[in-house]
């Protein structure tokens, strides 16, 4: 009984020095979840873009490889990756033309952002 007596004082005492902090939760907002979803989604549609043959012997030409394509796109914000992604978007759906216009942007974008090209000094 004196055993039990004293682990309850000192349960009472560690609660009373333990410091118990509340839990804060905030409510996620659709818009937030479905950009952030969003933004995933574009990514890999860039990523599946790269795996193309046209896309790698367009890299390989201009001394690139898939892999640091790839690192380019994952090192782009989520704004820039959803910028690429409308205007790919944009483009007329007209079978391989248009196929091949997309390559050759997703292209030179990347080239400029490895800093192969610089035709962008103008704008």
């Amino acid at each position: 009984m004196r055993l039990s007596k004293s682990i309850i004082y000192l349960l009472i005492i560690s609660f009373i020095f333990i410091q118990i902090s509340p839990a804060f939760a905030g409510i996620v907002g659709t818009d937030s979840y479905l950009s952030e979803q969003t933004a995933q989604q574009d990514r890999e549609d860039l990523r599946a873009l790269m795996s193309r043959d046209e896309v790698r012997s367009l890299l390989e030409t201009n001394g690139l490889t898939v892999e640091e394509a790839q690192a380019r796109v994952d090192s782009l914000t989520d704004k820039e990756v959803s910028q690429m992604a409308e205007k790919f978007n944009e483009l007329p759906a007209a079978g391989d033309a248009a196929v091949v216009v997309l390559v050759i942007a997703l292209v030179v974008i990347i080239l400029e952002l490895a800093g192969i090209t610089d035709i962008f000094t103008g704008i």
